[in-house]
């Protein structure tokens, strides 16, 4: 899977919701937390009070805080925050690339399948044509 890992795993063409990182962080906070979540992201997140109302009250989400968001949730919070932004889950955005390559291999299966007949034909006519010059 090369080509910079399919130029970000496989880019997908279809329109992504139109959010920023602290938006989905935000309405991911509030889903889990219904109450009290800046008290909640003091505690889990490791956050000052100040930072924890920023994120809750207005999705503002530094790289700092969201690299201690990331260290507390770990990938679970990776893959929400993911499929918050695009809509998608990463098993299926998995089964999309599944499928999608299991198409090209299906595309190369035929082509070499062409490539043989037409090798076939050209030895058919080679020997026809041989045939006749003698």
């Amino acid at each position: 899977m090369t080509d910079a890992v399919m130029d970000f795993v496989g880019r997908n063409d279809r329109d992504f919701p139109d959010r920023s990182i602290g938006d989905a962080v935000q309405d991911l906070v509030r889903r889990r937390w219904e109450s009290n979540a800046a008290k909640m992201l003091e505690r889990h997140w490791d956050l000052d009070p100040k930072t924890a109302r920023n994120v809750v009250g207005q999705g503002n989400v530094s790289e700092r805080t969201l690299a201690k968001a990331i260290r507390a949730e770990g990938w679970g919070f990776l893959a929400a925050l993911g499929e918050e932004l695009t809509g998608q889950s990463y098993a299926d955005h998995l089964n999309d690339l599944i499928e999608r390559d299991r198409l090209v291999q299906e595309q190369r299966s035929i082509q070499r399948d062409s490539v043989r007949q037409l090798e076939a034909r050209a030895r058919d006519l080679g020997a026809i044509l041989g045939r006749a010059s003698a």
